[in-house]
């Protein structure tokens, strides 16, 4: 289930990060925060973590132990940055996790947390006969 849900949402995460960045869609490339396709404010700094969180997932996701650590790390990590969104919408004045963000960010952190702590470790404890 983590391989899966890694690659699910490390595929998504890269997507989003490329989609960050055409003005089109309501990127930019600049400091100064759009909205991504009318829905959560970003700038270039959000779309580079976006690409690194997609690029772990992928990565990681291709092992069972690799994957579950992923989804464990980024869930905390996502759930962590989705509380305080509500309080600090403009994290160190460069990264905008306000808006919507914070929601976005918690129900993917949910997913993952839920995805890497509820896969059974890898690890067999030896028998003996």
């Amino acid at each position: 289930m983590a391989k899966t849900i890694a690659n699910v949402f490390g595929l998504i995460y890269i997507v989003v990060g490329i989609a960050g960045f055409i003005p089109a869609l309501g990127g930019t490339m600049g400091m100064t925060p759009s909205t991504l396709l009318g829905v959560a404010d970003t700038n270039i700094i959000h779309n580079i973590v976006h690409l690194i969180i997609g690029f772990a997932g992928v990565t990681m996701g291709r092992t069972d132990e690799g994957a579950a650590t992923y989804c464990k790390t980024f869930g905390v990590i996502l759930l962590l940055i989705g509380v305080l969104g509500f309080f600090v919408p403009n994290l160190f004045g460069i990264l905008p996790i306000g808006g919507n963000d914070p929601w976005i960010h918690l129900a993917s952190g949910v997913v993952l947390a839920i995805g890497g702590f509820a896969t059974a470790p890898s690890g067999r404890a030896a028998t003996t006969h």
